[in-house]
């Protein structure tokens, strides 16, 4: 496993808390716009950062059991910018459920017999360096790496991913 990178590269880290509900999701595209160009973001970064965010919210809001008590009506994201990577959390009090242990969907041989939904995990997979689980105290705590792209990358490398589907 990896280690994250520890030296900030900013002071700044970016903190919000949604209400578990689509009207929630409906705030991260504006959060994410603030972060992207606050950190000056190549646009590689600001795809991989707002798939992964949308992705895993969404999966709490669509998924996630709440556990019994208020607070599982919430779901927090964190950003925290390091050397050349993002630290991305996710929080949640719903019931435990870790992604990671969410088996490789099925791919579809083509667009014809695709179904929708059901890939979330696995892009979040494919656009993070790093993605690690754990459960503490109730809480539900995903955390992901995103490399951070230079602009002079960012065409190559999404013709790379294009091409690995």
């Amino acid at each position: 496993m990896p280690s994250a990178p520890s030296a900030p590269d900013t002071d700044r880290s970016f903190s919000l808390r949604i209400e578990r509900s689509m009207r929630g999701l409906a705030t991260l595209g504006g959060w994410v716009d603030s972060i992207v160009a606050d950190l000056h973001l190549a646009p590689g970064t600001d795809y991989a950062l707002r798939l992964c965010l949308e992705e895993a919210a969404a999966n709490v809001v669509m998924h996630g059991v709440p556990a019994g008590d208020d607070t599982a009506g919430f779901v927090t994201l964190r950003v925290e910018p390091l050397a050349g990577m993002l630290r991305v959390t996710v929080e949640d009090r719903c019931g435990a459920f870790d992604p990671l242990q969410t088996p490789a969907p099925q791919l579809p041989a083509d667009l014809e017999t695709a179904k929708v939904g059901g890939m979330g995990i696995h892009l979040m997979r494919h656009y993070a360096r790093d993605l690690q689980y754990e459960r503490a105290e109730g809480i539900n705590r995903l955390t992901l790496l995103i490399a951070k792209e230079d602009d002079d990358r960012t065409a190559a490398t999404c013709r790379t991913r294009l091409g690995s589907w």
